[in-house]
């Protein structure tokens, strides 16, 4: 059994690519089907955030299903597969399980130890769950990841001083207007992202915010809480004068903003600079925008060029947490690992528990004069001896390495013990003994 991680992020792929492939919510359990329904995938689970797109399958042959995973995101982004490989990483096993307890832990993130990205891990495997896909192996492999993310929170300062991606936008707008006490703020879309970017702005002195939502009431809860107000999507061009910071994080498919809109607001405030990030994929502005002049925009792959405070301080953290997720890990692979050598042991042992029966019957004939508490004690004897002789076997398989030593080690107990050639009245008949037997 395997465990594949095939991806892209921030580090991999420009946010042109990312938005190719971000995926709607209501999409994610009719991938994840089709995905499960090619022969090499058993289990399957989907990642999509701003930053990264992922997906976790579960398979026997890694190779197949990894290229069919490969086969999705060419198609999904409408491109060559050669094209789209170049950004790609695929990890088996042991990396990708430490990779997905780093991505869950806020160590793989555009800004070290952000939080938000746990609930993202959470909500993927809610995803799977929902749509049927995941199984026994991604369950515990989910429940694995939250428990290490959570050990690396709880004891160590990985998240305390994090900067989340709409601090990163703060403190961009503080690079451009050095103050912002009494500026003017039109957040677009009224999600988490824009209540955390309304947080971090009041606290630097904004005290003027709009916020433009396509559900009004939405809009109105928001700028309640901050002392705002709400306007529709329709509204916006009428009000994009009075903005000088323009933060949008929408969930739309096609710009929110469009350079025309822009001309003539960057009009009206007269030479007055206007500043626009957004944190949205797909983009909500028109990259356009950029060449008006005196608008200054900025993309989520630009936040990457923000100075964070305390980086210094939160690498120790990340070394830190990274020593507690490896704990995690191994404890994982552990379990991991004796899934393949489980079924196999259980073989081995009816098999042999059978042909120990045979025996004993046959030798029955010739030692009829015995007494049955002497029998018993040859029954004993017998038992005895086949578990001393198997249990170096035994030991092997229940330590079998997750290489191509342990696929081999596996194919030849299968041929020694000649499991091939056991049909399932054998097994049955070495299993119920197995039972009923006192010791």
């Amino acid at each position: 059994m395997r465990i594949c991680h095939i991806g892209l992020n921030h580090k991999t792929a420009p946010v042109e690519l990312r938005e190719r492939l971000a995926v709607k919510q209501d999409d994610i359990a009719d991938i994840l089907r089709r995905q499960i329904a090619h022969p090499a995938i058993r289990e399957a689970a989907l990642l999509s955030t701003c930053n990264r797109v992922e997906m976790t399958v579960v398979t026997h042959e890694p190779e197949s299903a990894i290229a069919a995973v490969h086969e999705w995101f060419a198609s999904t982004a409408g491109m060559e597969l050669a094209e789209v490989c170049e950004h790609l990483y695929s990890y088996t096993t042991d990396a990708a399980v430490r990779h997905l307890f780093a991505v869950a832990s806020g160590l793989d993130s555009l800004v070290l130890g952000e939080p938000q990205i746990l609930g993202q891990v959470k909500s993927s495997y809610e995803h799977a769950l929902a749509a049927g896909t995941a199984g026994h192996v991604l369950h515990r492999l989910y429940q694995s990841t939250f428990a290490a993310a959570k050990r690396a929170r709880s004891e160590t300062e990985i998240g305390k001083q994090a900067v989340n991606i709409s601090s990163c936008a703060v403190e961009l707008a503080k690079h451009i207007f050095g103050d912002l006490a009494g500026k003017t703020v039109l957040l677009i879309g009224a999600g988490e992202m824009a209540e955390l970017a309304a947080r971090h702005l009041r606290g630097n002195g904004c005290t003027d915010i709009l916020v433009a939502n396509r559900t009004l009431e939405r809009a109105r809860k928001l700028a309640i809480e901050f002392e705002g107000h709400a306007l529709t999507l329709e509204q916006l061009d009428d009000h994009l004068d009075r903005a000088d910071i323009i933060l949008s994080s929408t969930g739309a498919s096609t710009f929110v903003l469009l350079p025309d809109a822009i001309e003539k607001a960057a009009a009206r405030r007269k030479g007055a600079p206007m500043f626009l990030v957004d944190i949205a994929v797909p983009r909500d502005i028109d990259p356009r925008i950029a060449d008006i002049d005196d608008v200054y925009l900025y993309d989520i792959d630009d936040l990457q060029q923000v100075v964070q405070g305390n980086v210094e301080h939160r690498m120790q953290q990340a070394e830190e947490a990274r020593a507690l997720l490896e704990q995690e890990a191994l404890s994982f692979l552990g379990w991991l690992k004796s899934l393949e050598s489980v079924p196999l042991i259980r073989r081995i042992q009816q098999q042999m528990e059978a042909r120990r029966i045979d025996e004993m019957e046959k030798a029955q004939r010739y030692l009829k004069d015995l007494s049955p508490e002497q029998m018993q004690l040859v029954d004993r004897f017998s038992r005895a001896l086949m578990k001393r002789y198997m249990h170096p076997a035994l030991q092997t398989l229940k330590s079998l390495p997750d290489d191509m030593e342990g696929d081999l080690l596996m194919g030849a107990a299968s041929r020694l013990f000649d499991l091939r050639e056991s049909g399932p009245e054998v097994q049955q008949r070495g299993k119920e003994h197995n039972e009923q037997s006192p010791g």
